[in-house]
Order: C-alpha cells, then structure tokens, then sequence
C-alpha cells in the first residue's frame, strides 16, 4: 500500500494472523468452520482428481485474494481513524479551553 511503511504493515499482518486465530477457535466461529469443512469433505467426494485440483487452485487464489483485500481495508480503516482522530483534535485545539466542554469539567 503507498504511503504505509513497511513495519506498520508487518504489525498489522501480525495483529490480523492473532485476530483470525482467537476467532477460529471461538465456539461461536468453530461451530460454522466445523460445518463448512463437512461440507466440503462432501463435496471433494463428487470431485474427479482433475476437478478437485482445479477447486484447490481456485480456492487458494481466491482466499489470498481476499485476504490481500481484508488487510488493506484493516489498514485503511485505522487510518481513517487515526486522521478522523488527528482532525477532531485540530478543531478541538481552536475552542478556547474553557468553552470546549461547556459548563461542566473536562474528563480527566
């Protein structure tokens, strides 16, 4: 991604491989990745040898693609956040201090 230094986006990929792992194991995520992986054990026994080389190809580029697609919008997304976050404490600076709360005190 331009303009994404390269050790931001080695913790992101780590913080993502953490994420999906801690999801996986989660009994509300195990329960549908056990059904899918029947699933598809059903399936590969309908396929010829041909076909299910064809489905495992398939299915390895699409998943990377995917995965290429989730990581970006991860990182996009902190970064929308952190600009949104930087943009209201600009705006936040330009209220004198004693009006930008209010009456009441500012959080501590």
């Amino acid at each position: 991604m331009d303009g994404v230094p390269p050790w931001l986006i080695a913790a992101f990929r780590k913080r993502i491989d953490v994420l999906g792992q801690r999801m996986r194991m989660h009994p509300r995520h195990s329960t549908a990745w056990k059904e899918v992986s029947e699933l598809f054990e059903q399936l590969k026994e309908t396929f010829s040898e041909e076909q299910h080389r064809q489905f495992v190809e398939w299915e390895d580029r699409f998943s990377f693609q995917e995965s290429i697609e989730k990581e970006e919008m991860y990182v996009r997304g902190f970064l929308d956040g952190f600009h949104m976050y930087a943009s209201l404490d600009e705006l936040i600076r330009q209220i004198p201090v004693d009006e930008r709360f209010g009456n009441a005190n500012p959080p501590q």
